[in-house]
């Protein structure tokens, strides 16, 4: 049975060994918003470094702050970062995700589907 996590600002849960991760529709990230919502990711973690499949669609604003958290002391326990970038605004927010972020590997897809089978493919 999977245990889905959800906090004000985005819904995640575990399954074959991933991390499924995604911002609500319209989400706008601050800081506190950041750090709550990495605190809940690292509670369902438990100490276990995990391979994270994250979407980003329909995230509409984040703050600096918020992006110097998530790509520093928010990535920790990530062991590998898979986002969903499918509109020009998402694919620059994980432009800047892939720069910013140095501890794991990361890598960009515009859909699901796709994102997936790359996770199959590769485990």
């Amino acid at each position: 049975m999977k245990r889905i996590v959800k906090t004000e600002l985005a819904t995640m849960w575990l399954e074959n060994d991933v991390l499924f991760f995604a911002w609500k529709e319209q989400v706008s990230i601050d800081l506190s918003g950041a750090q709550k919502t990495v605190a809940r990711r690292m509670l369902l973690q438990q100490g276990k470094p995990y391979r994270i499949l994250c979407n980003i669609n329909g995230v509409r604003h984040i703050e600096k702050d918020a992006w110097h958290y998530l790509s520093g002391e928010g990535a920790e326990l990530v062991e590998e970062l898979v986002l969903i970038a499918a509109t020009p605004l998402e694919r620059v927010f994980s432009k800047y995700i892939s720069t910013r972020m140095r501890s794991a590997p990361i890598k960009v897809f515009p859909d699901m589907e796709t994102a997936r089978k790359y996770l199959m493919q590769h485990r």
